[in-house]
């Protein structure tokens, strides 16, 4: 069945507020949700020796063990090259995995207690979702991950608990958000008046976290472990490396990566230190009631806040997609091909893209679009939308669907009615105060369960505080 050309580059509403490996299941391309991990020669047991698999975590009435932490480390091995850290780094990196994977626990027994629960039917259609945007059907998906080496069965299992673990953080958190009409009336006073600009921020962070009413010896020993951090930071290491072997932030290993940002959705304890910040430098230490954060300022652009009204465009485009047949290679290569054909005159662009285009619902129309908004689409196409001039063929481009090219017909400016004014303010009030709450959710969560560290020989026992 195919989708609707408009519907197929949609956001989902809450793409922002979606955890990492959720994102997967939203359809990541394939290249990242399949990369082949490097394994590290530790993780792995040599031909006929037999693993000890040991306790290495209480959670409750759960426990986690060596080798699932081994496991979750080769998941790391794709971002990381563990075979190149020293012994001690190994050691931190090893600690900061099972801690998240002892948050997960804690997160998953919640969902269980309130009733969460994620169907076949619902696991299915996110599995079918993620072998569409990767042009395969779900047994090619099936045979992709076994090739990769990983057991089928295992993969459904995580993708299932990613999916409990967002549907929990919908419901305790982004639901919870009270916004009052008052709130959105001085967002839309503050940050969308009309005729000006507004600053966006590209952020990256590492929290160092702090328990909850912390004793004088834990703010201590975790203020160390953060100027260790920016230590590090500023002899020159790689700030999403340390991110996702150090942090404590649940955006870790993602380099610690917040995405472009307004002011309106950066805590206003970080604001200041934002605006002081150049492109790729970092903060000092900042302290906060969740611990000790740093900040790093990946890039900067000026957009316009004038959002009564916006700008819509007239295009078409051709969608070359990725299939079993047809590498990434070989997609990008036909795009080019068919690209040059239009420019060189040989054929039309509805020619082109009636014959070839893999969005269906649009190549029945001449590759047309109509008038669509940017801000409708995947980030990546709209960035090449709004740098195209009109009459202009863009360059080929890649997005989770598949390798494009468009051609931008006409522009017209668009009155933004009230209510999408007031539902975009919602949405970034949203996001900054569940970005906050999230992380005081976690923790107390945490405090809550029996959590047995045996890796770092700590012991959290909330029956006897």
């Amino acid at each position: 069945m195919t989708t609707s050309p408009r519907s197929s580059f949609l956001l989902p509403i809450f793409a922002r507020l979606t955890p990492a490996w959720l994102a997967l299941a939203a359809g990541l391309s394939f290249g990242v949700v399949f990369s082949t991990p490097t394994i590290a020669a530790d993780l792995t047991p040599a031909a006929g020796e037999q693993m000890f698999d040991r306790i290495v975590a209480v959670v409750n009435q759960s426990v986690i063990t060596q080798r699932q932490l081994n496991e979750r480390l080769q998941q790391v091995s794709s971002q990381i090259n563990i075979q190149a850290l020293s012994p001690s780094d190994f050691k931190q990196l090893e600690e900061r995995v099972l801690d998240r994977m002892i948050t997960e626990e804690v997160e998953l027994q919640r969902a269980k207690q309130i009733g969460i629960t994620v169907d076949d039917q619902r696991l299915n259609s996110a599995l079918d979702g993620i072998a569409q945007r990767n042009g395969m059907s779900l047994d090619q998906l099936q045979q992709a991950v076994t090739r990769q080496g990983e057991d089928w069965n295992s993969y459904r299992d995580n993708i299932r608990k990613q999916i409990i673990i967002d549907e929990l953080k919908r419901r305790e958190v982004y639901e919870r958000v009270d916004i009052t009409d008052r709130d959105i009336d001085e967002y839309l006073k503050q940050y969308m008046g009309a005729n000006s600009d507004t600053t966006e921020y590209h952020l990256a962070q590492i929290l160092i976290s702090v328990p909850e009413n912390a004793t004088p010896s834990q703010v201590e020993n975790a203020k160390k472990r953060a100027d260790d951090v920016l230590a590090a930071l500023k002899a020159g290491q790689d700030f999403a490396k340390v991110s996702a072997e150090r942090s404590d932030a649940p955006d870790a290993t993602k380099g610690g990566d917040l995405g472009w940002r307004d002011m309106s959705r950066i805590p206003g304890l970080f604001t200041d230190t934002v605006k002081s910040l150049k492109p790729g430098e970092i903060s000092g230490l900042i302290r906060s009631p969740n611990g000790f954060h740093i900040l790093k300022l990946l890039g900067e652009r000026k957009r316009t806040a004038g959002n009564t009204q916006l700008t819509e465009y007239e295009a078409e485009h051709v969608l070359i997609q990725v299939n079993s047949k047809r590498d990434p290679v070989a997609a990008k290569a036909e795009a080019e091909k068919l690209r040059q054909e239009i420019i060189s005159g040989k054929a039309t662009f509805a020619e082109i893209a009636s014959k070839y285009s893999d969005d269906k619902g649009s190549a029945q129309q001449g590759g047309m679009l109509g008038w669509v908004n940017p801000s409708d689409m995947v980030p990546e196409f709209a960035t090449i939308l709004e740098q195209t001039p009109v009459g202009k063929i863009s360059p080929v481009f890649q997005t989770q669907f598949g390798f494009h090219f468009l051609e931008v017909l006409k522009t017209r400016e668009v009155q933004v009615p009230t209510d999408k004014l007031r539902a975009q303010a919602r949405q970034a009030i949203g996001q900054r105060r569940a970005d906050e709450d999230l992380v005081n959710y976690i923790r107390r969560l945490r405090a809550e369960a029996y959590i047995d560290n045996r890796l770092t020989g700590t012991i959290n026992d909330s029956a006897t505080e």
